[in-house]
């Protein structure tokens, strides 16, 4: 395959962070784009000198397609992914894939079946520290873990009710739980607590203000994320694990681990959104997708646990099980 052909549905804030990456490769071009929003479609249009689409059946059903990013807000995915894996295009879903399980799964099915790549927006896994704290990690006793994602609202208005966003753990702390499965290894339960009273002023408002988790993992490690979209001052994306003889601190792309005589600081310095996007594309050329660290099959375990939290919130604190847990 010379030259990728990639569609997308959803031009809005996310969706331009991707194109930013294709008009860096010259072995893919974004060929057409849709957005219900017109003016975000032509802006798109012209950007990418790609052609514009108001609905995802039209382009879907007029390009000839090889991928599709779908990068609309989790709310509004309606079928879009069961068209695209029967027009045989391989699949990039943004992050949260969607509120319903069910679907997810699915969705996960079908692309199974059809022996389709697939990559969510996980882009946070492509950060070069990842695999040297994980191996630092793994010589150590892990008792337990802390870990912080506090901050203000992000201005788009679906993000602020729940209905069309989940709420803050589903839409945007899921990248934190998702580096939890990745550094931790698997939950087997959530348990989690919000509240709510902090934020005033906001209309259509009905989110958590902030929340805690505690998680158990196969391993035994134990762990509770603290989330919070409330503050102006003072915010913190940031893990600490306590270990025997040992402790880590690390975040998105840096850690400093502590022994009694050794501390061992790192920083990434690659560029992990081009990175994700580079990833998928080469995997599609080769037909090989062992490099995409993040696809639809994986998500899904993400996705099951962060919905899992917001219900157990909603039940007032509900130790839930993650292998019964249906959704």
């Amino acid at each position: 395959m010379d030259m990728v052909r990639v569609g997308f549905i959803g031009c809005g804030g996310i969706a331009n962070w991707h194109l930013q990456h294709f008009e860096k490769m010259d072995d893919a071009k974004v060929v057409a784009v849709c957005d219900l929003v017109e003016e975000r479609a032509n802006k798109a249009s012209e950007r990418m000198d790609a052609r514009p689409y108001l609905r995802y059946e039209d382009m879907l059903e007029k390009e000839e397609l090889d991928a599709v990013y779908v990068c609309v807000e989790p709310s509004a995915h309606n079928g879009m992914e069961f068209m695209i894996i029967e027009k045989g295009c391989h699949l990039f879903v943004q992050k949260p894939m969607t509120l319903d399980m069910d679907y997810a799964i699915r969705v996960k099915e079908e692309l199974a079946a059809k022996g389709l790549l697939s990559c969510v927006g996980f882009q946070c896994r492509y950060m070069e520290t990842w695999p040297r704290l994980k191996a630092w990690l793994n010589m150590q006793d892990v008792a337990f873990f802390t870990g912080y994602r506090i901050g203000g609202m992000p201005g788009v208005w679906w993000w602020r009710q729940k209905e069309h966003s989940g709420g803050q753990i589903i839409e945007q702390t899921i990248h934190n739980y998702d580096l939890c499965r990745l550094v931790f290894g698997e939950p087997v339960s959530v348990e989690g607590m919000g509240r709510s009273g902090i934020v005033q002023g906001v209309e259509n408002y009905d989110v958590d203000d902030c929340s805690a988790v505690t998680m158990r993992f196969e391993s035994g490690v134990i762990g509770t994320m603290f989330t919070g979209c409330f503050t102006g001052f003072g915010g913190e994306n940031s893990y600490q694990a306590f270990c025997r003889d040992a402790k880590a601190e690390f975040g998105f792309g840096s850690f400093k681990v502590r022994e009694r005589n050794m501390t061992i600081e790192a920083k990434a310095a690659n560029d992990y959104g081009q990175e994700i996007d580079d990833t998928f594309m080469d995997a599609i050329r080769t037909g090989d997708g062992s490099d995409i660290l993040s696809p639809y099959e994986d998500a899904c375990k993400t996705l099951k646990m962060t919905l899992a939290a917001q219900a157990s919130i909603d039940a007032g604190g509900k130790l839930i099980e993650l292998d019964s847990w249906q959704g």
